[in-house]
């Protein structure tokens, strides 16, 4: 009996969420069949654009889209806590980085050329 109810509320739950989408395609499908007959590209893309406005509102008026809504907040207030690096620092993990990278090319254009030399060796 427990199973059938937690069925029937997960069904409730998905429900917001599975007619955005359906919003969604029916307005694609709107805009590349073009049933309406309209003439200009402009209309097509404002009818696409009010239906995924529309699918993007039924989205976040379901349980799914509070949640993440909820989660976009709290990702908010934690990039609010990262501590940026300033401009100073940035050139100068940039300039290391750099100076790596280009240490670490000459090394394997070393290695490549010891290697083209020994195969040339062996194979002449």
């Amino acid at each position: 009996m427990s199973k059938n109810i937690e069925n029937q509320v997960k069904l409730k739950s998905s429900i917001g969420a599975i007619a955005s989408l359906l919003i969604a395609v029916v307005f694609l499908v709107l805009f590349y069949l073009d049933p309406l007959e309209l003439n200009t590209t402009l209309y097509k893309v404002l009818v696409l654009l009010l239906g995924l406005v529309l699918a993007g509102f039924v989205f976040f008026k379901s349980p799914q889209g509070i949640q993440m809504s909820v989660f976009l907040k709290e990702t908010k207030i934690e990039l609010r806590k990262v501590v940026w690096p300033t401009k100073d620092e940035t050139i100068k993990t940039t300039g290391i980085i750099m100076i790596a990278v280009i240490i670490i090319a000459i090394f394997l254009w070393i290695v490549d050329s010891f290697f083209t030399w020994a195969v040339q060796l062996l194979t002449n």
